[in-house]
Order: C-alpha cells, then sequence, then structure tokens
C-alpha cells in the first residue's frame, strides 16, 4: 500500500478520470504510490477504458495487483452507496455513475482473476523449492485431522519432538499463532513502539475506536496497527465493527451491502444520510479487512521462510511428520472422512487450487467436517478409504482422481 505518514497531507485536486491518462508513466506511477485515493481513480479510469496501454500494465504489475485489488473493492462498494445517493436526490449523474459501477465490478472479477493466476504461480514455486505440495488433498487431509483431535496430537508432537532431541513447541492453533510465535522468537523484526505499546494497553472499546479512525482515513494509515503483535486484535476489531455497523447501514450481511430497503427513498434527508454514511464506512471496513488479511498472509510466510532456514528445521518437519502419521493411523476413518470431503475439489494432481477451493469454502468445509467428526468421534469405523500413513494416503488420493 502507499506509504503512511505522521506528517499532514497537503489538499489535492482529484484529477478527473480523462485526466489521469495525460500523465506521463513516470507521473503516473509516482501518482499511484502517493494516495490510496489516487489509486482508486486509476483504477476506475481503467475500468473506463480511459488509460493508456503502458498506464494498463504499470497498474496491473504483479507487485501492485493486490493493491489494485483493495482500491477495486473500496471502488465498488462507495460507487454502490454514490448511485444510492444519487438516485435519492434524483440526481442526472446516476445513470453515469451506475455505468461507472458495472465497468468496475467486470474490472474487479478480471483482478480476482489475475490474482488467483498469481497466487498459484507463487505456490507451485515455493512446492517446487520445498520439494512438497503444500496445498494438495493429502497434506490438508492430515492438517485437519490434527484440528479433530488436538489434545492426542499435542501429545504425540511433544513426544515426537522428544525423540528427535527437540525443545517442545506446540503446533500454532491459527495464523496469529504463527506471527505471534515468529516475532517472539526474531523472524519478525519489527519493533515494539511506544504506539504499539499504547494499542496494546487499551481496552476493547477504546481499541476498537482506533481501528475505526484508521478506516475512516483512506488515504492514511496507523503503522502501529500494522504491527504483528496487533494483528489479532486488529482482526477482531474489523469483525466487531462490520458486525456492529450492518443494522445502521441496512446491509444485507457484515460482507454485502444489498439493496436498501424499499421504505428508504422516502426517508428524511438527515436519516437517509445516516444510512449512507454508515455504508460507506462498512465499505472503508472492507478495504481494511482485505489489507489485513494480506498483511497476516505475508507475516505467517516471512515466519515459515524463516524458519525453514533454522539449523532444527528438517528434525522439527520430520518430528511433525511422524506425528501426523500416528494420529492418521490411530484415525483411519477420520482421515478418510476429511479425504472423501476434499476430493470434490481437488484438481487431477490432487492440488486445491483457490480459484475452485476458495477460502470460503474452504472454511466452511473444514467447520462441516471437524463438527461431523466431534459428533461421532468414538471408535473408529473402518471405511474401504481408511488411510495407515502419509504414503497410503498419497496413493489413495491418487486412485481417487483416476
Amino acid at each position: 500500500m502507499p506509504a503512511t505518514s505522521d506528517v499532514p497531507q497537503p489538499q489535492h485536486r482529484r484529477l478527473r478520470l480523462r485526466e489521469v491518462a495525460d500523465l506521463d508513466d513516470t507521473a503516473f506511477s509516482d501518482y499511484l504510490q502517493d494516495r490510496f485515493d489516487h489509486l482508486v481513480t486509476a483504477a476506475i479510469a481503467d475500468a473506463a477504458g480511459y488509460l493508456r496501454p503502458a498506464q494498463h500494465d504499470l497498474l496491473h504489475a504483479p507487485g501492485r495487483l493486490h493493491d489494485l485489488r483493495d482500491a477495486l473493492t473500496f471502488a465498488e462498494g462507495d460507487l454502490q452507496v454514490a448511485v444510492e445517493r444519487m438516485t435519492y436526490r434524483r440526481d442526472p449523474r446516476t445513470a453515469r455513475t451506475s455505468r461507472q459501477l458495472r465497468q468496475v465490478r467486470t474490472a474487479l472479477h478480471q483482478v480476482h482473476r489475475e490474482a488467483a493466476a498469481l497466487r498459484r504461480a507463487e505456490s507451485r514455486t515455493r512446492d517446487a523449492a520445498a520439494g512438497t505440495a503444500s496445498t494438495d488433498t493429502v497434506t490438508t487431509a492430515r492438517g485437519w485431522l490434527a484440528h479433530a483431535y488436538p489434545a492426542r496430537f499435542t501429545q504425540l508432537l511433544a513426544q515426537a519432538q522428544a525423540a528427535a532431541g527437540l525443545p517442545a513447541r506446540p503446533l500454532a492453533k491459527d495464523i496469529f499463532d504463527t506471527i505471534e510465535e515468529g516475532w517472539a522468537d526474531g523472524h519478525l523484526t519489527a519493533p515494539s513502539t511506544p504506539g504499539v505499546e499504547q494499542l496494546l494497553a487499551r481496552g476493547v472499546v477504546a481499541f476498537r475506536s482506533a481501528v475505526a479512525d484508521d478506516a475512516r482515513d483512506q488515504n492514511d494509515r496507523d503503522p502501529a496497527l500494522r504491527h504483528p503483535l496487533l494483528q489479532r486484535r486488529w482482526n477482531t476489531a474489523l469483525e466487531e465493527l462490520a458486525t456492529l455497523t450492518v443494522p445502521l447501514a441496512r446491509a444485507s450481511s457484515p460482507s454485502a451491502l444489498g439493496a436498501l430497503p424499499g421504505d428508504f427513498f422516502h426517508l428524511p434527508e438527515q436519516d437517509a444520510f445516516k444510512i449512507l454514511n454508515a455504508r460507506r464506512f462498512l465499505v472503508a471496513i472492507w478495504q481494511r479487512r482485505a489489507e489485513q488479511a494480506r498483511l497476516i498472509h505475508q507475516y505467517a510466510g516471512t515466519v515459515t521462510d524463516r524458519r525453514g532456514a533454522a539449523p532444527d528445521h528438517d528434525l522439527r518437519f520430520q518430528a511433525l511428520d511422524a506425528a501426523l502419521d500416528r494420529l492418521v493411523a490411530e484415525h483411519p476413518a477420520a482421515a478418510a472422512r476429511i479425504l472423501a470431503r476434499l476430493r470434490p475439489y481437488a484438481a487431477a494432481d490432487g492440488r486445491l487450487e483457490e480459484d475452485v477451493f476458495t477460502p470460503a469454502l474452504r472454511a466452511q468445509a473444514k467447520r462441516e467436517v471437524l463438527a461431523d467428526l466431534a459428533a461421532i468421534r468414538g471408535p473408529d469405523v473402518f471405511l474401504p478409504s481408511a488411510i495407515a500413513s502419509r504414503p497410503v494416503l498419497a496413493a489413495t488420493a491418487a486412485l481417487a482422481v483416476r
């Protein structure tokens, strides 16, 4: 994202969409880096077809693709609210703004596809370097089994680590554990500043208020909120703000504005604009949630990479693999149930591609299969595809896709 600063920013005249195309390539690149609203304007101009090919390529560069997606996400919500406001006021610009909204939605769909392709390429590069597949049915099934039997897996992992002469290190329960442990171990070097300490000391309501203030100013960022130790609280506060804003915004859910109720256009202006302002705030929260989701995955990736370079990495990986093998051997029917749940989403090579097995589908499938296992937990019932260890699991997965 564009760099943040504690220095008050001067007022800028917002360029018209057609004026953005008049910038030369150097000025255009600087313009994109300057402010978030500049990036939003450029994204809308690109969606409307105003940018030159060289500008389009700069905007869609792999290193900027996620920022472009953030900008288009914000633009989509902002334009929807603008259309609603103009419709309420019978503004003659409603049709033009509605057209821009459709163009932005088309562009956002395309950028989602580009980002998914980039993630797949990056994933394959990482897997090739590591000699493993991190997103296949086998690896995923084994990982979910550890979540289904956390106490037993923790015991098995501690035994395997002790047998390898390693200090005990429980498996992280979630991505925030990974980030916090990585910071404590020195894998993330962000210093703990007074601003970070102040936010850590705030109560729930005061912290949520700071998060709300950060979201309202889309052109600035509070650097302290981006610290590794605050990611869990930032995520929780963003979720709470979205949930609290839904009724005020008359939104259909914390993740979708939906259509306004039929009586909206008959409300007094003061009441109508309270709803519209709440909808704009919800859009700002979505942008911050997208930004935060990307940040925590960057942090977790850094921790994983730096742990991979540690002298004890191979021994720890072998201990983890041994613990998972034992868990699969103890619960073959449960492992088979998980594998069966994953198969419909797998490619021919067993890989789970994110554009098919989306994060939302993945989260739903994981919740459902863990709930299913919790409901039937007890003596395992043998299934034909029951699995005893990783090699057998891999063979079973290969047979399933023939």
